[in-house]
Order: structure tokens, then C-alpha cells, then sequence
């Protein structure tokens, strides 16, 4: 959190020099003001960065993972799957983006399509958006269909 509000004091400090100089032409050169103007999209990009790790991680610590078992149905096929807690946060996802492709489980494939249903308990979207931003999403388990060109 300190170092959010530390970039996002930088960005404003930033923008208000720049705009000194605009406002006040030939107060600086013309590099000093396009150094500013590339600088700021920088800074404010490294703002949200770090303002999205520390939500994420805020968000992270209310969740306790825990491996569940779900019931997959496909194209009117009933699968049962035991996942891990980051496989089914990788399913909550895929299934939330209609991702298609295939889900590889010690009994077999489970094939996911974009009208695949999930019934069982599956993390949050908030808690699945927080571990993709803190890179715990990995996904391992499932494998994408080949596109046909």
C-alpha cells in the first residue's frame, strides 16, 4: 500500500511540473518536457500495477483453498472430477471466458466447450482474478483445442 501511494504521489508531482511547464512556455527546454511526457504513462501504469497487487493480495487473504469435487456436464455427458483448489479456480475461469479445450484428470479428459456446466463449489471470480494477477494461476491441467486455420 506504501508503495501505491508513493508512485501515485510521484504521478501527481509529475503531471503538476509538466503542466507548470505547458502552462509557462520556455520555462524548460523541450527534452525536460518530453522526458515529463514520456515519463508519466510510465509512472501511472506502475501506479496500477501496484494498486492491483495490493487489492489482489487483500483479496487473497479471506481465501482458504481447498480441493473440491465438481460435476462437469458437457454436450449432455455428466463428468465428476476431484480438483485441486487452484485447478478449479483455473475451471471457474475457463468456464466464465467460454474457453474451450480439455481438462486432463488421472481418470481421463474431461472435454469443457463454451455450453459446458459446472455444479459443485468453485472460488469466487474476485479470488480467481487475484491469483492470476499474483501469478499463482498456473493451469497446468487443461490443454486448449487446436485451432483449424
Amino acid at each position: 500500500m506504501l508503495i501505491t501511494a508513493f508512485f501515485l504521489a510521484l504521478t501527481l508531482l509529475t503531471t503538476l511540473i509538466l503542466a507548470l511547464f505547458l502552462w509557462r512556455a520556455g520555462a524548460a527546454r523541450g527534452i525536460t518536457v518530453w522526458a515529463l511526457s514520456a515519463l508519466l504513462p510510465l509512472l501511472a501504469a506502475l501506479t496500477a500495477s501496484f494498486a492491483a497487487q495490493a487489492r489482489a493480495q487483500r483479496t487473497l487473504t479471506t481465501y482458504v483453498p481447498a480441493p473440491v469435487i465438481v460435476d462437469i456436464t458437457t454436450a449432455n455427458r455428466k463428468y465428476r472430477a476431484a480438483l485441486t483448489a487452484l485447478d478449479a479456480a483455473c475451471l471457474e475461469r475457463n468456464v466464465r471466458l467460454d474457453w474451450e479445450g480439455r481438462l486432463n484428470t488421472p481418470q481421463g479428459f474431461i472435454p469443457i466447450d463454451k455450453n459446458s456446466t459446472v455444479v459443485g463449489t468453485l472460488p469466487s471470480s474476485e479470488v480467481v482474478q487475484a491469483l492470476s494477477v499474483t501469478g499463482q494461476l498456473q493451469c497446468k491441467s487443461f490443454s486448449a483445442h487446436a485451432r483449424k486455420k
